[in-house]
C-alpha cells in the first residue's frame, strides 16, 4: 500500500511539474514576444528622428531582454540588469506626442510585470 502511494505522489509531482514547466514555457514565450513589439517599437520611434539616442538606447536593451527569453536557457544576470537600465531610462524618453511616450512607458511597465510574474513562477 506504501509503495502504490509513493508511485502515486511521484505520478502527480511528476504531471504537476510538467504544467508548471509548460505553463513557464509559455510564459517565457510571451515574454520574448512582449520585448520583440517593445524592440519594434523603440526602432520605430528611434527612425521618427525624435531622441534618437534615447530610443536607440531602449533598442539596444529591449533586444537584450528579447535575447535572454529566447531560449528555455534563460538569462537571468543580463536580464535584470537589462532591465534596471531601461527602468532607469524610459522615462527621460522624449517622443513627437505626449500620448506615444505614455504609452510605451505604460507598455514597458507592463513587461516589467510580466517579467517578476515570470521569475516567481518560474526560476
Amino acid at each position: 500500500m506504501v509503495r502504490y502511494l509513493a508511485v502515486i505522489s511521484l505520478s502527480l509531482v511528476a504531471a504537476l511539474g510538467c504544467k508548471d514547466r509548460e505553463a513557464c514555457e509559455r510564459a517565457r514565450m510571451d515574454l520574448a514576444k512582449t520585448w520583440t513589439k517593445l524592440r519594434e517599437s523603440a526602432a520605430r520611434r528611434k527612425l521618427a528622428g525624435v531622441d534618437v539616442e534615447g530610443w536607440k538606447f531602449v533598442e539596444e536593451k529591449a533586444a537584450l531582454l528579447e535575447s535572454s527569453f529566447l531560449t528555455p536557457q534563460v538569462t537571468w544576470q543580463s536580464a535584470e540588469k537589462a532591465r534596471q537600465e531601461l527602468a532607469g531610462r524610459v522615462n527621460a524618453l522624449r517622443t513627437d506626442t505626449e500620448a506615444n511616450q505614455k504609452g510605451f512607458q505604460l507598455s514597458v511597465q507592463a513587461a516589467f510585470k510580466a517579467q517578476d510574474e515570470f521569475t516567481a513562477q518560474c526560476r
